[in-house]
């Protein structure tokens, strides 16, 4: 079975062909603000010209999406013009295969969960934003209004920072990527992980800082849902075994007043691929017929 598997992010379009469960290809943009849709086109074209007998297509995405129409109700301003397309329809009639599409955040839940073999799991995704996915009794979690896992628009402090959502105090105003870079005051990606690896002590408090805020997310977790797993995804997970260590250290103070260890915090071990390769098996379970 050859799936085209997409993961659109607030920055990038990932996208890969995904073959009995392999991922064969992938392929990268940056993410067309202005048109998104042409980012979409374009990766996809890349793909299935490499590949005609393509039985589906998977998308995960960014923003709050019903996938059982595969509508996308609402996007923040990362994504201009995604809120209210119904995307599905939209590949589908342009490429006549079926698509079915979920948020990203979900997709990867789904594609850890399912390569790990563990029934309970949550995971956080620190990107551009704070994202999350929900596993419960081997089941993907949507929820009555498709916000099932969106622990990062969660009030973290109340009358806090200003968020794109349009609250205040959301977990992702001070969990994120984006926050990590302000704290530390680099811009550059590549020289963040550079000096954090190098244990430069500006960033080494700037990841200290916010994962004092992430240890109070996680142990939320723990106590409402109790998974095997809280797993971290995103960007984040590039700094290596380090910042976990930092992550567990805040997490303790917590764990060592419950029942959960903070051995059952980890990174993702699909990295970035995970979006694309939970895209990819959420396409598969629909065409087989699960829910």
């Amino acid at each position: 079975m050859s799936i085209i598997a997409i993961d659109i992010g607030g920055t990038m379009i990932k996208a890969g062909l995904v073959r009995d469960q392999e991922l064969e290809l992938r392929t990268l943009l940056p993410l067309n603000k202005h048109e998104p849709l042409l980012s979409l086109w374009n990766i996809i074209e890349t793909l299935i010209h490499k590949n005609q007998k393509i039985e589906a297509i998977g998308i995960a995405t960014a923003g709050r999406v019903d996938s059982h129409r595969g509508v996308v109700l609402y996007a923040s301003s990362n994504i201009p013009k995604w809120s209210g397309l119904h995307l599905s329809k939209i590949v589908k009639d342009r490429y006549a295969v079926p698509c079915f599409i979920l948020n990203d955040a979900r997709a990867a839940a789904l594609a850890e969960a399912r390569q790990r073999g563990i029934s309970d799991l949550v995971l956080l995704t620190v990107g551009t934003g704070l994202g999350g996915g929900i596993v419960l009794n081997d089941q993907l979690i949507f929820g009555n209004s498709w916000e099932a896992g969106e622990i990062g628009h969660t009030i973290l402090k109340p009358n806090g920072r200003k968020c794109n959502c349009g609250k205040k105090g959301c977990a992702e105003t001070y969990i994120s990527m984006r926050v990590l870079h302000k704290y530390s005051h680099e811009k550059d990606r590549r020289r963040l992980i550079e000096r954090f690896k190098e244990k430069d002590p500006d960033i080494i408090s700037a990841v200290e800082r916010m994962c004092k805020d992430l240890a109070i997310v996680i142990d939320k977790i723990f106590l409402t849902i109790d998974p095997q797993l809280v797993v971290i995804g995103g960007g984040f997970c590039e700094l290596g075994p380090d910042a976990l260590e930092i992550l567990r250290d805040h997490v303790k103070m917590y764990s060592q007043r419950s029942l959960y260890d903070i051995s059952q915090i980890d990174f993702s071990i699909l990295g970035n691929n995970a979006g694309i390769i939970g895209a990819a098996m959420y396409a598969k379970e629909r065409l087989l017929g699960g829910s």
